[in-house]
């Protein structure tokens, strides 16, 4: 059963991951050289926004635009890096889903599984199509700006970019192919984190249908036993004992799995908040000191997505938290009956 595969194809597309199955050194090498140009063009589009922000800006507007694109590159940036450095990290932990005794089992098991993938997979749609409305409204303001003769983003470059048209329209494209990577890496790791939280739900579901149906076959089995063999208590007890350690085994893979999550992710979850709520309160006030829809609209379209990008984390966060509640007391009424 194949996870996830919607997001990696995304980081594929951003330059951060090579498909597992690439079996060519030539492909691999290839690949690794796109990775670098990628990675490349994130900080320099990254390093030139800080230093516009040091050496040029002289005013709160100026200040207040720049600091919303510096640190969403910085997040990206950060994304980027992770995705790029543990790579074997998250393999490992999409190996863990697919090998006992997170696997499932049965048919039941199965369409548990299932319909969590389906909901991940079209949640995943659903904000790639909302990104993609949004950074297609930047493009299209970006394309307008670099028409009149402005950069898409104010930056400071190492060379004059006005010296001649073709070296503006470079630094142009440059700057709109970079926001688009910059788009795809975001949404591929907020929709695999997302994904990878609801997994956890998706285990904690299955460990409780094993445990319903661990307790009704015992009953079954005990009743048939006392009929046949009256003295097989201590038999019993350490098959009993062998039956609930795994099951005590499964309990104990979900928290380690949800805590390589944890590991993983965790330095681009503190980055991506930190940002978050910097940029919240600079649109913010940019928006309270702007009327004209004209200047506030890609604003506005861009703050919408910034909070719906923090209600996904936080959903799936909530989500995963009332599964635990919930699975504690379904465990407990389970074994007490």
């Amino acid at each position: 059963m194949q996870l996830f595969q919607l997001n990696f194809s995304m980081y594929t597309v951003g330059g951060v991951w090579r498909p597992i199955d690439w079996s060519s050194n030539i492909v691999k090498l290839l690949y690794n050289a796109y990775t670098f140009v990628v990675l490349s063009l994130l900080y320099f589009l990254m390093i030139t926004q800080f230093m516009d922000i040091i050496f040029v800006v002289d005013n709160m507007d100026d200040f207040a635009t720049n600091t919303l694109m510096l640190f969403t590159m910085v997040a990206v940036c950060c994304k980027a890096t992770i995705v790029v450095v543990r790579r074997k990290a998250i393999k490992d932990v999409i190996q863990m889903l697919l090998t006992p005794p997170c696997k499932p089992r049965d048919e039941d098991e199965i369409e548990i599984q299932k319909k969590f993938n389906k909901f991940i997979r079209s949640s995943s749609i659903r904000y790639t199509l909302l990104a993609t409305g949004s950074v297609s409204g930047v493009t299209v303001r970006s394309m307008l700006n670099a028409i009149q003769g402005y950069l898409p983003y104010r930056v400071w470059l190492p060379y004059d970019h006005n010296a001649s048209l073709p070296t503006f329209w470079i630094t142009s494209m440059q700057q709109i192919i970079t926001v688009i990577f910059c788009t795809i890496i975001n949404v591929g790791t907020e929709t695999l984190v997302f994904g990878l939280f609801l997994q956890t739900c998706a285990q904690f579901e299955i460990f409780e249908s094993r445990l319903r149906k661990m307790i009704f076959d015992k009953a079954k089995k005990s009743v048939k036993n006392e009929i046949k063999y009256p003295n097989h208590s201590s038999f019993s007890l350490n098959k009993n004992k062998t039956i609930i350690s795994k099951y005590v085994d499964h309990h104990l893979k979900i928290y380690k799995y949800a805590k390589q999550v944890n590991i993983v992710f965790n330095q681009a979850l503190f980055v991506q908040f930190f940002s978050s709520i910097i940029v919240l309160c600079t649109s913010v006030y940019y928006l309270s000191t702007h009327s004209k829809l004209s200047e506030t609209a890609t604003l506005i379209i861009y703050t919408i997505c910034m909070f719906v990008q923090i209600y996904v984390y936080c959903w799936s966060g909530n989500e995963v938290i009332l599964k635990i509640l919930k699975i504690s007391y379904s465990a407990f009424n389970v074994l007490r009956k």
